[in-house]
């Protein structure tokens, strides 16, 4: 495994095998994130949607929601399961922080940690910026986020972290994985190998990395506040009550200023 590893993307046996990660639902934030979505009525545009793991459900049970994602063959896997379904999504391909759409919302929100790939503050900073500008006065903004702890493990050795098979043509995909953390647990640097066996051919191994940005509870309420928000809260995961448990997620929610 000592090849050089290549950027990170959203596309090939990445995009083919991303649905197999999470299992079958009901997920574990689909019902929370119905609930919000409910309870703030209106359109809802679900920011880096991936497949649709949330939005098709969230169309299947009557809830008006867009989609937007930067991967192409992610949102055609998501088209197809739609059709499947007789759905028909609204979808926009464009960055999360580098977007402009013509409609107001009244929710945005991130699907599990997704805004972490962002490590830049530059595109944080723009990406709050799209969410707020999406938004209509007193909207609502959802974002999970992974919580930094300079006592973050790293994962020096590779191991196992997906044995799967596709459905379509029996392909069996194995992710191994390495992690180490910088600047006091903030930066996760996520090293994927995947080894791609296809009936009848040689094996295939490519490598990827991906870098999530991790935050403390006050630094991203700043964040936040900063980009115009505000009524700022958090929890801890994604249950009634809230969770305890401190590997977890911290999600946030915030409000467009209705006189905004």
């Amino acid at each position: 495994m000592s090849a050089a590893p290549t950027v990170w993307d959203y596309s090939g046996i990445v995009a083919a095998a991303y649905d197999l990660y999470f299992g079958t639902e009901p997920f574990w934030d689909q019902a929370f994130y119905e609930r919000r979505l409910r309870a703030n009525g209106g359109r809802a545009l679900e920011v880096a949607c991936g497949t649709g793991r949330l939005l098709v459900p969230l169309l299947r049970d009557g809830l008006n929601v867009e989609g937007l994602d930067t991967s192409p063959e992610m949102l055609d896997r998501l088209r197809a399961k739609a059709r499947a379904l007789r759905l028909t999504p609204v979808l926009h391909q464009a960055p999360m922080q580098q977007f402009d759409l013509p409609l107001r919302y009244r929710t945005v929100f991130v699907p599990a940690t997704s805004f972490g790939i962002l490590v830049d503050q530059q595109q944080v900073r723009a990406a709050l910026a799209c969410f707020l500008h999406a938004l209509a006065p007193g909207g609502e903004v959802l974002i999970p986020v992974s919580e930094a702890s300079a006592a973050s493990e790293p994962v020096p050795e590779w191991r196992l972290r997906r044995d799967v098979r596709l459905p379509e043509d029996d392909t069996r995909v194995v992710v191994r994985e390495r992690i180490a953390y910088d600047d006091g647990g903030r930066l996760q640097r996520w090293h994927l190998c995947y080894e791609v066996e296809r009936p009848g051919r040689p094996i295939e191994v490519f490598f990827r990395e991906h870098e999530l940005r991790h935050y403390g509870s006050g630094e991203f309420r700043t964040l936040l506040l900063a980009a115009g928000f505000e009524g700022v809260e958090v929890r801890r995961g994604y249950t009634e009550p809230q969770s305890s448990d401190p590997a977890d997620d911290l999600v946030f929610s915030a409000r467009r200023p209705s006189g905004r």
